[in-house]
């Protein structure tokens, strides 16, 4: 078996650990969860670095108070799979509460044998 092939089980635990790290706000986890070069849009079309996003959760400007997530599609080609994942949850963004349903779209690649977040981009269902 190609070990760069990436298997849907790895894709189901590396996301089942990002979001745990999200509901902590362990931004050691993030970190080696999320490539260097990550991009991200977010809602409001901004482009965020992976810098950016590990800023929010080490200064406590994001702040997940309960959530759960639904994993509801995943795509392998190779060493890199598309994740779709729906969170549903409660917390602040900035001081303002934030509550609902996100979409997040991720790209997972095998970097270094290790699976880490290349792109991103997530929004607000209604």
């Amino acid at each position: 078996m190609d070990k760069m092939k990436i298997q849907r089980a790895e894709i189901i635990e590396v996301e089942n650990t990002l979001f745990r790290a999200q509901l902590a706000g362990n931004a050691d986890i993030l970190d080696q969860l999320l490539q260097d070069g990550l991009i991200a849009v977010a809602p409001t079309g901004e482009i965020i670095t992976k810098k950016m996003d590990l800023d929010s959760y080490k200064s406590k400007t994001v702040v997940i108070e309960e959530a759960s997530i639904e994993i509801n599609e995943i795509k392998i080609t190779g060493n890199t799979a598309l994740s779709i994942v729906t969170m549903t949850a409660k917390g602040k963004m900035m001081g303002t509460p934030l509550e609902g349903k996100f979409r997040y779209f991720r790209v997972w690649q095998r970097i270094e044998d290790k699976l880490k977040v290349i792109g991103a981009s997530f929004m607000q269902l209604a």
